[in-house]
C-alpha cells in the first residue's frame, strides 16, 4: 500500500477508484464500503484509494473537541487499511485552506486533475466542500461531462450495516468490549510507551508496564480490569490490563497498566501494543493493599480461563 500525506508527492501511474471519509475505527460498516470499493476498482481496472483526514475534522471545526475521542490513531488506521487490501491511502491535512475550497475546486483540482480519478464510491449523506455544498448528487451531475463514474452507497445499505463509530465508542465507555469488538470486526487496541511508575504492582507480585498514551484523543475503555493480549516482538501474550486512577491508594491520575502473564523482561521506553478481549470487573476501592492483592489473584484466575 502506498501512503501519501497530501498530494504533492503523488505520481500518477494508473486510474484510481476513490472513496472519502474519516473512517474512524475502520469498523464493519467501513469494511463493507472498502469491499465495494475494491470490487469496483478490480472491475474497472483501477487502483483502490481512500482519502481520509488528519487531524480529525471536528478538531479543526472546534466541535466539542475537548470531549472528542477517536477509535484509531493515524498509524492504527494506516495498518488497518493495509490489512483490508487498499492500494493507496491519502492522509489529507485538514485545515482552513482545505475547508474553504468549493466543491467544484475540490472535484476538479484534486480528484480529477491531480489524482485522475476514474470512479468515486460515496455514501448518500456524505458532504464536502465549503459550506458542505458538494454531495453524491453533485458528483453525479458532473460525471457525464468529466467522464468518471459514481457508485452511491444508499441509505438502506448504510442502515443495514447497523454500525457506527459513535456506537462503538459508547460500548467502550460502558466496558462492553465484546460488543465493541463485534462491531469493529477485530479486537480494540491501545499503543503506548512504557514509562516508569511507582512500582506498587511489583510489591503486590504483579509487576506492570505503565503505558503512556500519547494521543490525547484516543478512546480508552471504561475504568476497570480487562483480559487482553500484549504484543512482545512478534508474539501476542496473555495479559491483564487495569485502567483507572487506583482509588485504593487515592491516585489522582488515570493509568493504563499491563501485567503480561508468565513473562519477565524490561520494556521500559519501548512501544507496547495491547488488544482487549473482555472486561472482568469495574474499578473498585479496596480497604487495604492486601485486599487488593487478593482480588487481583481472583482476576488472574478469571483472565487465564478467558484467554486459555
Amino acid at each position: 500500500m502506498n501512503i501519501y500525506h497530501g498530494l504533492s508527492d503523488y505520481t500518477f501511474s494508473k486510474p484510481i477508484a476513490l472513496t472519502i471519509g474519516s473512517f474512524d475505527g475502520v469498523h464493519h460498516g467501513h469494511q463493507e464500503i472498502i469491499h465495494r470499493l475494491r470490487e469496483d476498482a478490480e472491475r474497472l481496472g483501477c487502483l483502490s484509494a481512500i482519502m481520509t483526514f488528519t487531524p480529525h475534522p471536528r478538531i479543526v471545526l472546534n466541535r466539542d473537541k475537548e470531549n472528542l475521542r477517536l477509535l484509531n490513531t493515524d498509524l492504527e488506521k494506516q495498518e488497518l487499511m493495509r490489512h483490508f487490501g487498499i492500494d493507496i491511502l491519502f492522509f489529507m491535512p485538514f485545515n482552513q485552506q482545505f475547508l474553504s475550497q468549493s466543491a467544484q475546486t475540490f472535484l476538479h483540482d484534486m480528484l480529477l486533475n491531480t489524482l485522475k480519478t476514474k470512479h468515486i464510491v460515496l455514501g448518500y449523506d456524505h458532504r464536502f466542500g465549503n459550506n458542505r455544498e458538494g454531495d453524491v448528487h453533485f458528483l453525479k451531475e458532473q460525471a457525464v461531462q468529466y467522464g468518471y463514474s459514481v457508485d452511491e452507497i444508499s441509505r438502506q445499505e448504510v442502515d443495514d450495516m447497523a454500525v457506527s463509530s459513535t456506537k462503538i465508542r459508547q460500548a467502550l465507555e460502558a466496558g462492553e468490549i465484546g460488543l465493541a469488538n463485534k462491531m469493529l470486526g477485530y479486537s480494540y487496541g491501545l499503543t503506548g510507551k512504557v514509562v516508569r511508575g511507582d512500582r506498587i504492582g511489583r510489591t503486590l507480585g504483579y509487576p506492570t508496564a505503565n503505558l503512556q498514551i500519547s494521543d490525547r484523543y484516543k478512546q480508552l475503555p471504561a475504568n476497570g480490569v480487562y483480559a487482553c493480549e500484549a504484543q512482545v516482538g512478534q508474539d501476542w501474550l496473555p495479559a491483564m490490563c487495569y485502567i483507572g486512577n487506583r482509588p485504593t491508594i487515592n491516585g489522582l491520575t488515570n493509568n493504563v497498566e499491563v501485567n503480561i502473564l508468565d513473562w519477565e523482561g524490561d520494556l521500559y521506553d519501548t512501544e507496547l501494543r495491547i488488544r482487549f478481549v473482555a472486561q472482568v470487573r469495574g474499578d473498585i476501592k479496596f480497604s487495604s493493599l492486601a485486599a487488593l492483592k487478593s482480588q487481583i489473584q481472583e482476576d488472574e484466575f478469571v483472565i487465564r480461563k478467558l484467554l486459555k
